[in-house]
């Protein structure tokens, strides 16, 4: 009998120390344990601008380089000849510099002429922008980026709350959503996995180390622009492209 306990106390122990070491090495890859699963929440940090003259403004990427997004949806004339992904976390401020300041300017100057196309790709760093991150791919397509819009004005309320999944859902239900479709998004792990492949698609085909970044498609050339752009700079940039 004591020989069985020492057998069963030492695979006991074993289980223990291998859930732990996981556990660890888990965390140390910028895991959680919630809901019954493993889920991603902060590996990467935001992205500041670049301020060193020398650093290229976008950066070329390989052309035969194989990329998976599939945007929810796309804003601006499918036959625009640029095609921009901002690769977003809906808790960066400089995302949200760039959505709220910067985007309406893109709007006016290169989406609504049919000169450029927008998709909006999630690249959440922490545990709540993962939660905005799912709820803005369950609200109903005509009010997403309405949402989008309200979560990052908003960032700073649910950003810095001890409730930001109630005050995300509230965000949601805001926008076309109901409540028992936002408890059910948030318990989604298809949705909550597509979510980070994206993010790990970016991590390792792009080099991503932080947010906001810009991949940039013309010609079938990718470029790649990291940390929130200066607008006139960006509109040169895209301008020579054009030209």
């Amino acid at each position: 009998m004591e020989k069985i306990i020492r057998r069963l106390s030492a695979v006991i122990t074993s289980i223990i120390i291998y859930v732990v070491c996981a556990y660890g090495y888990l965390s140390l890859k910028g895991f959680v344990f919630q809901n019954g699963t493993f889920t991603l929440v902060q590996p990467a940090a935001a992205q500041t601008p670049a301020t060193d003259n020398s650093q290229e403004f976008a950066v070329k990427l390989d052309e035969n380089l194989a990329l998976n997004f599939k945007p929810t949806e796309i804003i601006g004339k499918q036959d625009a000849p640029i095609m921009m992904y901002e690769l977003s976390s809906l808790g960066c401020t400089h995302c949200a510099h760039f959505h709220l300041n910067i985007l309406p300017q893109l709007k006016k100057d290169f989406i609504d002429n049919g000169k450029l196309k927008v998709a909006f790709i999630n690249f959440p760093l922490d545990r709540k922008s993962m939660q905005g991150a799912m709820l803005s791919e369950c609200v109903p397509l005509q009010y997403r980026q309405n949402f989008l819009k309200m979560v990052f004005e908003k960032q700073r309320e649910w950003g810095l709350s001890f409730n930001s999944e109630n005050l995300l859902k509230s965000y949601a239900l805001a926008n076309g959503l109901k409540k028992t479709e936002a408890a059910e998004c948030l318990k989604n792990d298809q949705l909550a996995q597509q979510i980070l492949n994206d993010r790990q698609e970016a991590v390792d085909k792009l080099k991503m180390q932080g947010t906001p970044a810009f991949l940039i498609n013309h010609n079938g050339q990718y470029e790649i622009i990291y940390g929130a752009p200066d607008y006139e700079k960006l509109k040169f940039y895209l301008d020579e492209l054009l030209s």
